[in-house]
């Protein structure tokens, strides 16, 4: 079966697509969707080993362009939609088509093959996982939150691990600096919108700020084997702001007088 647009989700009355291999973690095939910005990718891996990473722009068409390359990459291995068993799954905050196209995806997957696993990743935790070799004492990942906010998660090091230091938030980008921890080290997209510097603050160099897929498929290997997994129909997009919708609507309400939660 190959993995097109049609082929994908079971049609209606149809049974999924049953693997007729047994679950097993040392040789299981594995894919990670990353479309969460522009620099989308799939990697692929069997066990504990990374097979490989094809790339794409995400910034448009992003659907149709990570389906062909998953097909693609899946084939190049001689490998079927069938034959995965973890899917790894950057959902975000990011770009709002491309989480929610690689969501889908993902979701589809796991409802057309039965007993794939999930594993839903946030975005920042890819990224901060890319700073992982660099020094630092206290890491933050920025986001563009829009309406002039930004999203952060602080991160720590805990006995070699990278882990989230607070849950993330969404804030006034002066507020957030004037109170974070010194010194540390800023990464992620959002830098590219703000200026964030003083005393103690290190910038990450811009190649360095994006999730990546083959990353991803390190973060979610690793978390797979903690069995950190999600049912596919829980696997939900993670947005720093609502969408451009829902604030479009909490503004009229405003404007009317009414309270908003």
């Amino acid at each position: 079966m190959r993995l097109a647009a049609t082929a994908v989700i079971a049609p209606p009355g149809r049974r999924p697509v049953r693997s007729d291999r047994a679950p097993d973690m040392n040789n299981d095939v594995s894919i990670a969707i990353e479309t969460s910005c522009r620099n989308g990718g799939v990697a692929l891996g069997r066990g504990g080993e990374l097979l490989g990473v094809a790339r794409f722009d995400a910034h448009g068409r992003a659907a149709s362009q990570l389906i062909t390359t998953l097909d693609e990459l899946l084939t190049g291995w001689d490998l079927r939609p069938a034959d995965v068993r973890q899917i790894y799954v950057s959902v975000g905050p990011g770009s709002f088509t491309g989480v929610r196209v690689g969501v889908t995806v993902a979701r589809t997957l796991a409802q057309a093959v039965v007993d794939v696993q999930c594993v839903a990743v946030p975005s920042h935790l890819v990224v901060a996982d890319r700073a992982a070799k660099l020094q630092w004492a206290n890491l933050a990942v920025v986001m563009d939150a829009g309406d002039g906010r930004i999203y952060v998660a602080q991160y720590a090091r805990c006995d070699g691990r990278i882990v989230l230091a607070s849950q993330p938030t969404v804030v006034e980008p002066g507020d957030w600096l004037a109170s974070a921890p010194r010194p540390i080290l800023l990464t992620g997209e959002g830098l590219g919108y703000y200026e964030l510097s003083g005393d103690g603050v290190e910038l990450a160099d811009s190649a360095v700020r994006l999730p990546d897929a083959e990353i991803l498929w390190h973060v979610g290997r690793r978390l797979a084997n903690a069995g950190d997994f999600t049912e596919y129909h829980s696997l939900l997009p993670i947005y720093a702001r609502p969408p451009e919708a829902v604030r479009l609507w909490q503004r009229s309400r405003q404007a009317e007088g009414e309270t908003v939660k």
